[in-house]
């Protein structure tokens, strides 16, 4: 949209607006603000001269030939976009937009016959290059829905060889409870507790019976209750640093009031039931 355009725009959307106003919104685009000042003022006189703009108490007011204008140049950069994305070696692949634009010429086409008439003659594609961009963009989708059925197969193997998983729940007494009996029933006889905040480690480690190192402690499978209780009783603020177990099978980290299972699909399946 040219300066002049882009004026009336402002001006309109304004329903009137001070020169110094102008001046602000056009500033950043010139050098020095006497260059945007002497382009601006030669602007608005032709404006205000021809018809387009009326200058009343200091503010300029837009015109119906200046609401022309401004519909004109809308509608000539429709139909120029939609030329564009036509041009494209593969149109299907602006199909958004491309839809978008012929909504809006087809909506408006039905109330504005000179819109019709000037889309008509003004369109640098006919209705077979529309069909062909939609058979590309069909052809894309047949290619999308076997990859998607490809894909699906490939997680599915990805499953039975038992490839990492992660599932995430909220920590409360039940959840605990879950993961008590699931580390309980492991042939671990002791876990690793790991927590870089030192005074959470610390109280942990009292409370569970261990003695702490520099970021953990071992956990005896004994004492899983006495680790497990008063996490899920202080789920938000027992640490602003994650607490994490780990066992030879799974993983559970301790973070913000949930705890965030990782391991094999098949340990992490368990949860999803």
């Amino acid at each position: 949209m040219t300066t002049k355009n882009a004026i009336l725009m402002i001006v309109k959307q304004s329903s009137g607006i001070d020169y110094n106003s102008l001046l602000n919104k056009f500033a950043s685009s010139y050098s020095n603000i006497n260059s945007c000042r002497a382009a601006l003022s030669r602007s608005l006189k032709d404006l205000t001269s021809f018809g387009f703009l009326r200058k009343e108490g200091g503010r300029f007011y837009l015109l119906a030939k200046g609401e022309a204008e401004i519909y004109s140049a809308v509608k000539n950069k429709l139909v120029l976009s939609l030329n564009a994305a036509m041009k494209q070696k593969h149109p299907s692949q602006d199909i958004d937009s491309i839809v978008q634009k012929l909504h809006i010429l087809i909506e408006r086409g039905k109330e504005d016959k000179d819109l019709l008439r000037t889309s008509k003659t003004s369109l640098d594609f006919s209705i077979s290059d529309l069909e062909k961009a939609k058979a590309e963009l069909e052809a894309g989708l047949t290619h999308l829905s076997y990859l998607a059925r490809v894909f699906g197969e490939q997680i599915a193997a990805l499953k039975e060889m038992d490839f990492y998983d992660v599932h995430e729940t909220s920590l409360s007494a039940e959840s605990a409870g879950r993961l008590a009996l699931a580390l309980s029933g492991l042939q671990d006889s002791e876990f690793t507790i790991e927590c870089r905040d030192q005074p959470t480690l610390a109280l942990l480690a009292e409370q569970s019976g261990a003695k702490p190192r520099e970021t953990s402690f071992v956990l005896q499978k004994v004492s899983l209750p006495l680790f497990l209780d008063p996490m899920q009783k202080n789920a938000y603020s027992i640490s602003r640093f994650p607490v994490t177990i780990f066992s030879s099978a799974l993983k559970a980290q301790f973070v913000s009031g949930k705890i965030i299972l990782s391991g094999p699909f098949s340990e992490i399946q368990k949860w999803r039931a």
